[in-house]
C-alpha cells in the first residue's frame, strides 16, 4: 500500500502528539515540529505510510534526543494484557469454538495502539471484550486454522505491546513451529525483543527487523529478517502497519487485524472503522 495525500494530516497530526510527550520545554517541542514538518515536506509517495513514518520517527528522535517515547506505555499496555490474561483464556475454555475465540482475542489486542488518535488504556478492556458481540468471517477462520495446522513453518510477525501478550493465545498453540517476527528497534509502541520475555513470548525464536519502520519494509529489513520470513511456508501478520507494508507480498499470508483507517478500510472493501479481519492471500 502506498501513502496517499490523505495520510498526511494523520503523519503530522501524530508527530505533533508525540512532540508534546517528548519534553514540557516549548523550545524542543518547536525544533521536533519544524523537523517533522521538514520530512513531511520531502514526502515520497512511492514508500508506504509506514515507511514515511520512519522518517517521521528518525527527525523526531534527531530533536528531542528520546530514542523510546513511549517505553512507559508500553510497560503499562503488557502489564494491562497480562492482568486480563485469565479472564479471556476462561472465556476461550468456556466458548463454543475454541480456535475462534483465540483469533477474535488476538485481533481484539490489536487495539492497544498508541499511534491512533484517541486511544486510552482505560478503554481497553471494554474494546477488547466486545469483539464476543462482532462479526466475523467465519469461513476465513476455519481456513487459517486450515493452513496453520497443515504449514510445516509460520513466520508470525507480531505489532505493539500489550497486543503481543494476547498473540501467545495462538502462537502456544503453534509453537513447534513458529518463529516470531518484531520491530528492530522503538518505534511507537510496538514490540522489540526487549520486551519479548515480558510479553511472555520467550516460548519460540525469534528474528527482529533491524529497523524502525512501524511495519515491515523490504528496502531496509536485514537478510535475516527477510530469509526467515520468506522461508516460512506461511506468515501471519498482525496489525495495521503490517497489513499497509505487507498487502502485496507473494507468498501465502493471513492478516488479522482491526481497521482504523477510513483509507485502509476502503482499501480492503466494505468495511467499517473497527471491524475485525482476517484477510488471506495467495492461498
Amino acid at each position: 500500500m502506498k501513502i496517499t495525500f490523505d495520510c498526511i494530516p494523520c503523519l503530522v497530526g501524530h508527530a505533533v502528539h508525540v512532540a508534546k510527550m517528548v519534553s514540557d520545554d516549548d523550545r524542543v517541542r518547536h525544533e521536533v515540529i519544524k523537523k517533522t514538518l521538514a520530512a513531511a515536506g520531502n514526502i515520497d509517495m512511492s514508500l508506504t505510510p509506514p515507511e514515511q513514518a520512519r522518517l517521521i520517527h528518525q527527525a523526531i528522535k534527531a530533536a528531542s534526543g528520546v530514542s523510546d517515547p513511549y517505553a512507559e506505555e508500553k510497560e503499562m499496555s503488557t502489564k494491562f494484557a497480562l492482568r486480563l490474561m485469565p479472564k479471556v483464556r476462561e472465556i476461550i475454555k468456556n466458548s463454543d469454538d475454541e480456535f475462534e475465540a483465540v483469533v477474535r482475542l488476538v485481533i481484539a489486542g490489536n487495539i492497544i495502539d498508541y499511534g491512533v488518535h484517541g486511544f486510552t488504556i482505560r478503554d481497553a478492556e471494554k474494546r477488547i471484550l466486545e469483539v464476543f458481540d462482532m462479526p466475523i468471517d467465519t469461513d476465513a477462520v476455519k481456513h487459517l486454522k486450515k493452513c496453520m495446522d497443515n504449514a510445516g513453518k509460520i513466520f508470525y510477525m507480531a505489532d505493539n505491546c500489550g497486543e503481543a501478550v494476547f498473540d501467545r493465545l495462538l502462537i502456544e498453540r503453534y509453537s513447534g513451529k513458529i518463529t516470531l517476527g518484531v520491530r528492530g528497534e522503538p518505534i511507537l509502541n510496538d514490540i522489540t525483543p526487549h520486551e519479548i520475555k515480558a510479553s511472555e513470548l520467550d516460548i519460540v525464536p525469534y528474528v527482529h527487523t533491524g529497523d524502525t519502520t512501524p511495519g515491515v519494509s523490504m528496502k531496509h529489513s536485514s537478510r535475516e529478517f527477510m530469509d526467515e520470513m520468506r522461508s516460512a511456508d506461511l506468515v501471519i501478520s498482525k496489525g495495521q502497519g503490517n497489513y499497509e507494508t505487507l498487502s502485496d507480498y507473494d507468498r501465502p499470508i493471513f492478516f488479522l487485524l482491526r481497521v482504523k483507517c477510513p483509507i485502509v478500510a476502503e482499501m480492503i472493501g466494505k468495511v467499517k472503522l473497527g471491524d475485525l479481519q482476517v484477510i488471506h492471500k495467495n492461498i
